[in-house]
């Protein structure tokens, strides 16, 4: 079962409103929170199974309709250029508020550790928020952004990683020709909280989901493995069910 809630108001913008959120309840209590930042084709299927895999670990699971303004909607794997259209109408201002809102609403309503988590141009959006927020973690699959942004007001990926403030884990496929996985192996090695590249051999942008013609599923599985390790060094659940 989904809920919608919001939209939350945008801070001091009069009209404007921050995106509703698809949400995902544990069983019980929830012992922390987890933000999923979509990919460039929206709130999916896909990303509707990511919340539901976090929210098995006892995490509450929200992913914000990033695309709202335009109608919320998801797109498949045939409908990339109308995609990109609407990711290149997001602006840094609406994306601050929604990313923020969706972080408000997990810490007041749990207590617990706080994690995002972002595939492609959603891993990029989940690096802006460990540069600009204290979190438990957060992991960045084929994230998009490295080189250049595409929206002005946000840095590039690997800018993000050099100035986080919280700890970061960037998955990347080894045949993905659209980053530059050096740019992020570099940024991780300068100061601040523990940073890590992981390479899947042989892997596409696209690797991590059913529906895209890039889908390895077992390149995605390692990929999960990889992160349940990562949220291990954290004490933070790490059985996600994939």
């Amino acid at each position: 079962m989904s809920h919608g809630h919001g939209p939350a108001n945008r801070g001091r913008r009069v009209l404007a409103m921050a995106a509703p959120l698809f949400v995902r309840e544990p069983d019980g209590e929830p012992r922390g929170g987890a933000v999923v930042l979509h990919d460039v084709f929206g709130v999916t299927e896909y990303a509707e199974e990511v919340c539901r895999a976090l929210a098995r670990t006892g995490r509450l699971a929200v992913s914000p309709y990033l695309y709202y303004q335009r109608g919320g909607p998801a797109f498949d794997a045939g409908e990339l250029g109308a995609a990109r259209g609407h990711m290149a109408e997001l602006t840094a201002d609406d994306l601050t508020a929604d990313i923020g809102a969706a972080l408000s609403y997990l810490r007041a309503r749990t207590t617990g550790p706080v994690l995002v988590v972002g595939f492609s141009m959603g891993a990029h959006l989940a690096t802006w928020a460990a540069a600009r927020h204290e979190l438990a973690a957060a992991v960045a699959v084929s994230p998009s952004g490295v080189g250049s942004s595409p929206w002005p007001g946000v840095p590039p990926t690997e800018l993000l990683v050099a100035e986080r403030r919280t700890p970061w884990l960037g998955v990347v496929g080894g045949a993905d020709a659209r980053v530059d996985a050096g740019l992020l192996e570099m940024a991780v090695r300068l100061p601040g909280p523990a940073a890590a590249v992981e390479v899947i051999a042989g892997a596409a942008h696209g690797f991590y989901r059913g529906g895209h013609p890039e889908h390895d599923p077992d390149a995605a599985a390692e990929a999960w493995r990889r992160i349940g390790c990562f949220l291990e060094t954290k004490s933070l659940p790490s059985s996600i069910d994939r």
